[in-house]
């Protein structure tokens, strides 16, 4: 647990410049490098920062880095006072006093306690173990906030949704499926409330559709939009990099990878559905996918 401060550290540091190394390709290359490679370099980034402790065994014999930078000292920041002895500080039976048992003053510094004698030391807290527990603290803190925010979610779509009744809606989502091939198709629902369709749920996906009736050709075009997420499994992307900004809360660039993960799984969704329809097409999925995105920026205002 003494070294899980500096492990996490190392690993946020080489988080963030990976997330500013791929930042600037995708601005330099950005034709060159499409936003699926790039949801590919994502999926491994996260993948490793998801697990803050080492993933190597450590051997007996420490690697020493090229560079090495001395240590802060693990300050102690409270120490109670030890406990009074049985029969009197420090004083024996006899009334003589008791030389006081104690350890070198460098191991107790690195202990954090003041070891006056065995079993009497006071609680101390260092520095360390502050950091450690304000990270704990907040980690905890960002998954119960998305537990509860999904639950929420989940109650009010049993409340509200229903499925979808209507056959041509039905007939329009299994030709989309049988456009991109796919063997299983999430359930069709009717949610009130949703400013645009969207997929939802981790285990059991679930395509949600307004309860506003949508135009033949814009809901065709977001129902290819909705199931090539869920051929690419996209919602796992976006669930994987929460975890991941919730391990490392602290670092403010891990919150924009959040934000880059979101925008580059749908310009990826979005290359993928153009490479299916046919050019005359493509505009007609550009406005419905701009019609989308003002709805939601409507609703979000």
């Amino acid at each position: 647990m003494t070294e899980l401060l500096p492990a996490l550290g190392a690993l946020t540091l080489g988080g963030s410049a990976a997330v500013g190394v791929l930042v600037l390709i995708s601005r330099s290359a950005r034709t060159r490098y499409g936003a699926k490679w790039r949801c590919l370099a994502w999926l491994l980034l996260c993948l490793r920062l998801a697990v803050p402790f080492p993933l190597l065994p450590q051997g007996d014999e420490p690697v020493r880095a090229p560079v090495r930078l001395p240590a802060p000292s693990d300050a102690v920041i409270y120490r109670s006072p030890a406990p009074p002895l049985p029969g009197g500080a420090g004083q024996s039976g006899t009334g003589q006093a008791v030389p006081s048992q104690t350890v070198p003053s460098d191991a107790a510094s690195q202990a954090g306690v003041e070891t006056a004698a065995p079993g009497q030391a006071g609680f101390s807290l260092s520095l360390s173990q502050i950091l450690l527990w304000a990270w704990l603290a907040g980690t905890a803190g960002m998954v119960l906030w998305m537990l509860l925010t999904h639950l929420r979610f989940l109650r009010y779509l049993r409340r509200w949704a229903r499925p979808v009744e209507d056959p041509k809606t039905i007939q329009c989502c299994n030709q989309a499926g049988d456009l991109l091939k796919l063997d299983h198709r999430p359930r069709l629902l009717l949610c009130p409330g949703l400013a645009a369709p969207m997929l939802a749920g981790l285990f059991r996906p679930v395509l949600l559709l307004p309860d506003s009736e949508l135009e033949p050709e814009s809901l065709r075009c977001a129902l290819l939009h909705e199931l090539t997420h869920y051929r690419r499994r996209d919602i796992w992307l976006k669930a994987l990099a929460l975890w991941v900004n919730a391990v490392h809360w602290f670092n403010p660039v891990l919150w924009y990878m959040v934000r880059l993960v979101e925008r580059d799984t749908e310009l990826a969704c979005d290359e993928g559905v153009l490479r299916l329809l046919p050019p005359e097409e493509h505009a007609a999925y550009g406005r419905t996918i701009l019609d989308a995105a003002d709805r939601l920026r409507r609703q979000h205002t």
